[in-house]
């Protein structure tokens, strides 16, 4: 056996795991036998190839564990009623691509019959009651809340020896700790579980079993009982002799059944070193495969591939990774991957054991992955269920792969961390406004008119002058026999016909020169007889906004769209929606955009507030010119988002006070007023005057989201 596998690592302080570490040490197999207290450690005889690991752990550190000692395979032997921590050591082995075996100790076979056993007929908190050999009343209950309630609704006194674990469970649910006598093991941590339980005294029997019936009668006489709490934990946990007690001192029994698990390997003491396979929970595999290439697929992404009995996919992901798949290998083929769908089948399926959706690239990037993941986290929420695939009892783990970026760069010798990641493959981009504003971009794009639309737009924001000198460098089917990563100009992407996957570097120096905060001189926009806020006045204005970096923006009377153009610039991953409705402007905001090179701002011809409601909700509004419909346009706001920010400048005195008047009835708080006057040196002959501009009130508030909700409820 030494020749075939390294080391064995076992979880489990029972006879169960101390048996199957004695069958392999006496074999010549080194083991590391991973124990909860020292009690676990001290019943262990000292073998030269034995190592002990005492403490608990959660599931990172035992894959840590598990990747460290470089285990051949892991045997689960904890407790039987153990049930979260299993869950815990079958993540772990997902996590470490390790086999995991589950020795299962079997059950008395003492219970109901099979249909009343599994509880089919029974509502949730009801105990089932049956005959036991040997014993009076018996009744089997699912966990130590349902063993709480049931005992709380009958009088008498109770001999609790399910151990320390769930003691505070079982009381919360009886409600009178008086009632108890609990016998555990005698160790702090099980003596301060009863503390904390509310248990002192007498009420305590710190003793270590299993125990012969005659000495289980004893305790039972010692505590007065007129009802025994225990657990279905096999002969080895001296279930059969507690239930023979039990029916001699003539009193009750409850008893927790045995957990439903999967029996995964022999009893303890048989060969689990041969034929051992990766059972574990239902697990379903989240995989990214890379861009196509065998060579690029990762061998833990191959090996939940080959061992998944069924895989899900889209078509063309599916067909590319034929090839990965086991010679021989028997599996189901399903062609869909939204996570509804997937999920449904599992849950229609529940003999399928391990499963895997398959993604192009890497499962953390882009990847229809997240929509999965985004999917369970729904049907838990829905469920209010812990496990987050309940539906389908699943644990889910991510396998990441070989991205576009990692491969790409590595290709074109070019290091990416500091590279802005973008994608317009079936989605808005605003390649010219992150361009403009990072220095390294990369791009993901759908394909050839992507790649060509991306060209024109670069090309004509540097013949602009918007952009500066730019280097690009195109990859073409990544990581296939066909690819190809070579420098193009921008006007040579727009010839590119060639249909496939398409990728983009694009570094621009100028970047670094582009200033980050608005304040772009009046002369830098094309200007008509339409009014437009100054350079002065507009800085403040969007300070007052406090833009951010996805902002949704309405400039309200764009105007010239100086606004407009500086919001966004300032958030190239922001919204703008320009209102205007005057013939003369609307030119105006057209050449300023084009001048620009805005993808992200769209005018909107119209009235407001008649037009704001086909809108998307905004985040920020700033409102230059109202029309003298100030007060329906701020209710037409909030009407789409109570807590959006706004700023309102006035420059008559009518829209101040029809200002002032719409805010006493408005939701509003913050709001801050302020008188602006710039005056700007002019010449004058040989000398220098200041010429004074127009005064403007800016009053900026925002929407009491808390406030409206209050008086909606009291209209109401």
């Amino acid at each position: 056996m030494k020749e075939h596998f390294e080391k064995v690592l076992i979880f489990g302080g029972t006879t169960e795991g101390r048996k199957t570490a004695e069958h392999l040490l006496a074999q010549g197999v080194p083991c590391t036998v991973s124990v909860a207290t020292p009690y676990g450690r001290d019943v262990l005889a000292p073998h030269p190839l034995l190592t002990v690991r005492v403490g608990r752990m959660d599931r990172d550190a035992m894959a840590q564990m598990m990747q460290d000692g470089k285990f051949c395979c892991v045997v689960d032997a904890t407790h039987p009623h153990a049930q979260i921590v299993s869950a815990e050591i079958a993540a772990a082995c997902g996590q470490a691509g390790l086999p995991c075996i589950r020795l299962q100790r079997e059950g008395t076979g003492t219970e109901a019959p099979e249909a009343e056993k599994i509880g089919g007929t029974q509502e949730s908190g009801e105990a089932s009651e049956s005959r036991c050999a040997n014993a009076g009343a018996c009744y089997y209950v699912d966990n130590a809340e349902e063993a709480g309630r049931f005992l709380s609704a009958v009088p008498g006194h109770i001999l609790v020896t399910t151990g320390s674990k769930e003691l505070g469970r079982f009381v919360n649910a009886l409600g009178d700790p008086a009632r108890i006598t609990a016998r555990v093991l005698p160790s702090e941590e099980s003596l301060r579980a009863c503390a904390e339980a509310g248990l002192s005294g007498r009420q305590i029997i710190a003793l270590q079993g299993p125990f012969d019936t005659e000495m289980n009668c004893a305790m039972i006489r010692h505590a007065g009982a007129q009802w025994l709490l225990t657990k279905d934990s096999g002969a080895a946990g001296g279930y059969p002799e507690k239930l023979e007690a039990a029916g001699k001192c003539g009193i009750g029994t409850v008893v927790i059944r045995m957990p439903h698990t999967v029996h995964a390997g022999g009893a303890a003491g048989s060969d689990v070193t041969g034929g051992a396979r990766d059972v574990g929970e239902r697990t379903l595999f989240l995989v990214g495969i890379g861009m196509g290439a065998q060579d690029a697929v990762t061998a833990q992404a191959q090996k939940a591939i080959t061992g998944a009995e069924v895989l899900f996919g889209a078509e063309s992901v599916l067909a590319n990774a034929e090839k990965l798949r086991g010679p021989g290998k028997e599996q189901r083929i399903v062609p869909v991957y939204e996570g509804g769908a997937v999920l449904a089948y599992l849950q229609t399926h529940p003999q399928v054991r391990r499963a895997a959706v398959l993604y192009s690239g890497d499962s953390g990037f882009y990847s229809g992955a997240a929509s999965m993941l985004e999917k369970i986290k729904q049907e838990k929420v829905r469920s209010g269920q812990p496990d987050p695939a309940q539906r389908s009892g699943l644990q889910v783990r991510v396998i990441c792969g070989v991205s576009c970026v990692s491969w790409f760069a590595a290709r074109a010798g070019i290091p990416w961390q500091d590279w802005k990641i973008l994608s317009s493959h079936g989605r808005f981009c605003n390649v010219v406004g992150q361009v403009r504003r990072n220095r390294k971009c990369f791009l993901l794009l759908s394909g050839a008119a992507d790649l060509r639309l991306t060209g024109q737009l670069l090309a004509d924001a540097a013949g602009r002058g918007v952009l500066g000198e730019l280097k690009l460098i195109c990859g073409y089917a990544l990581s296939r026999p066909e690819e190809e990563i070579r420098a193009y100009t921008a006007q040579e992407l727009t010839g590119i016909t060639k249909e496939g996957l398409y990728v983009l570097y694009i570094e621009h120096e100028a970047a670094g020169r582009t200033p980050v905060l608005p304040g772009l001189p009046d002369g830098a926009f094309v200007r008509g007889k339409a009014p437009m806020t100054s350079s002065e006045i507009r800085a403040l204005s969007l300070s007052r906004l406090g833009l951010t970096a996805q902002a949704v923006v309405w400039d309200i009377g764009a105007g010239t769209g100086s606004v407009s153009v500086e919001a966004a610039l300032t958030c190239p991953e922001g919204k703008v929606y320009s209102v205007e409705f005057r013939r003369e402007a609307l030119e105006l905001l057209e050449q300023n955009r084009a001048g620009f090179c805005l993808q992200n701002m769209e005018i909107v011809e119209g009235r407001a507030p008649d037009i704001l409601a086909d809108l998307p909700a905004p985040s920020h509004v700033f409102v230059g010119g109202s029309g003298g419909e100030i007060g329906s346009i701020l209710e037409a706001v909030f009407a789409k988002n109570a807590s959006a920010r706004v700023v309102v400048n006035c420059i008559t005195s009518e829209t101040l006070a029809a200002l002032q008047c719409a805010l006493k009835k408005l939701p509003v708080r913050d709001i801050q007023c302020a008188q602006i006057s710039v005056n700007r040196e002019e010449k004058l002959g040989n000398y220098h005057y200041l010429r004074a501009g127009n005064p403007v009130f800016m009053i900026s508030f925002s929407g009491d989201a808390a406030n409206a909700e209050s008086r909606e409820r009291e209209d109401r």
